[in-house]
Order: C-alpha cells, then sequence, then structure tokens
C-alpha cells in the first residue's frame, strides 16, 4: 500500500492506494496546525511500503518528509523531474505547480487521450497536454473562493457569501448577486476558455475536472466530459511507480 500525499493551499488530501485501487481517504485543512500524530499513524501503518508527496507549500512539504524519514520511510516527492515521461513547452518547468503536474499526469497514465484538465480548487487551473507527454501550457484564474474574499475585504459594503450554485441567474439581493457572479463568471469563463483552447489546437481533447469544485463545475460546463475526484492523487502515485 502507497500513501499518496496532495498538499495544497487549503487543504491536506491523503490517499492510501492497494496497487493502483484506493481504498481510503484522509482530509486535513491547512489553516489547522499539522497534525502530527495523524500522519505519523498513516504512514506508520503495517500495509503502508511507500509515500508520495506533491506539495505546493514548501513548508508542509519539509515537515512531511521528516515525518516520514523519522519512520525510516523515504518520500517520492513530485518534481518536474520525477514526474518522467512529459515534455515540456514551459519556459521554466521548474516554476510550474506541481499539483498542476500530477493532474496531468494522471489525466494522461488513466485515460491515454490528448487532455484539457480542470483542477478547480483554490486556483482554477486548466493545463493542456498531449497523449504523448508533451505538455503544452496552461491558464491559471482565481478560484471562486478567492473571488469572494477578495471583494469583501476590498470594498466596504459587500458582505462575504458562501460559494454555491444560486437559484437564479438574475440575483434579487446583495448576496444573490454575488454567488450569481461568482458561480455563473466562473462557469462562462472556464466553457469559453474550454473551447477556445479547442479551436486553437488540432487534436480530440478529452476535458477532465478535479478539484472541490470540479464536480459542480462539471456539471454545469458542457465541455467538461469527466469528473475525476482523485486525479491529482492517482497523478502522484503514478509518479511514485516511476522512481520506485
Amino acid at each position: 500500500m502507497v500513501a499518496v500525499f496532495d498538499v495544497g493551499n487549503t487543504n491536506i488530501h491523503i490517499g492510501l492506494y492497494d496497487n493502483w485501487r484506493l481504498s481510503r481517504t484522509f482530509v486535513f485543512p491547512v489553516r489547522a496546525r499539522l497534525p502530527v500524530t495523524k500522519i505519523k499513524r498513516i504512514v506508520t501503518t503495517r500495509e503502508v511500503k511507500g509515500v508520495a508527496i506533491a506539495s505546493v507549500v514548501p513548508r508542509l512539504t519539509k515537515q512531511i518528509e521528516n515525518i516520514c524519514k523519522q519512520r525510516m520511510v523515504i518520500p517520492v516527492i513530485v518534481t518536474w523531474k520525477s514526474a518522467g515521461g512529459l515534455k515540456y513547452r514551459y519556459h521554466n518547468p521548474a516554476t510550474l505547480g506541481v499539483d498542476r503536474i500530477a493532474t496531468v499526469v494522471g489525466a494522461l497514465s488513466r485515460y491515454g487521450r490528448d487532455v484539457i484538465v480542470i483542477d478547480a480548487g483554490t486556483a482554477t487551473t486548466i493545463d493542456v497536454a498531449k497523449r504523448d507527454g508533451e505538455y503544452l501550457g496552461g491558464i491559471i484564474c482565481p478560484g471562486m473562493q478567492i473571488l469572494a474574499e477578495m471583494m469583501h475585504r476590498k470594498t466596504a459594503q459587500l458582505p462575504m457569501v458562501s460559494v454555491r450554485k444560486p437559484r437564479n441567474l438574475i440575483g434579487r439581493s446583495t448576496e444573490e448577486c454575488i454567488q450569481s457572479g461568482l458561480f455563473n463568471g466562473t462557469v462562462a469563463m472556464v466553457g469559453g476558455l474550454v473551447k477556445s483552447i479547442r479551436k486553437s489546437r488540432k487534436g480530440n481533447f478529452l476535458c477532465v475536472a478535479t478539484g472541490g469544485a470540479g464536480k459542480l463545475l462539471s456539471s454545469c460546463v458542457e465541455d467538461i466530459q469527466k469528473y475525476d475526484a482523485d486525479l491529482c492523487m492517482y497523478g502522484v502515485l503514478h509518479v511514485y511507480y516511476k522512481n520506485v
């Protein structure tokens, strides 16, 4: 069994994989103190033979790596170099987020097609890759939660609202108007960008969504063909097996 860590800006997702089957998941918020005892318990479970980490929070990467080493487990860390098989058309691959690398690796290995990967999390990212492993680049936009917080902080009277799909396109209160703008604006943006990518590139691209808001987006953006909840962790697992 392999313990896979997907450390994002909002949550730490941990998946236990028995071969290629996801058997159990854990989620811990990043803002809270790192649950050292719980992580130690996970990585020292008798069935766990290896650990792989994809992290966009360097301080947490180091902490989790140290926990593993204390337990005599040397983790595989996802980087642009360790994710073998990708050919980067990116000016500096070292600056590419490892979460984006992992989702692309996961999509290519799981579906074996040209892919457009939408990760709707703290940020909404769109990454494009060819089935032969050529990573073409991508797009980064603010996520809905970031937009909600920014509008609240940067204005005197706009309230903080929960991010959800509104009942109506045209809101009848300030809260409903903001919710419609956040959600419907993101739907229109993502749908338009996917259409533009397909128009600009040759190939039969499969569009896959993942991330916290991925399921909700996939139900409203007709160009998204699949929702894949564990795509990033699956990609991290794939990198693990490439390196072990």
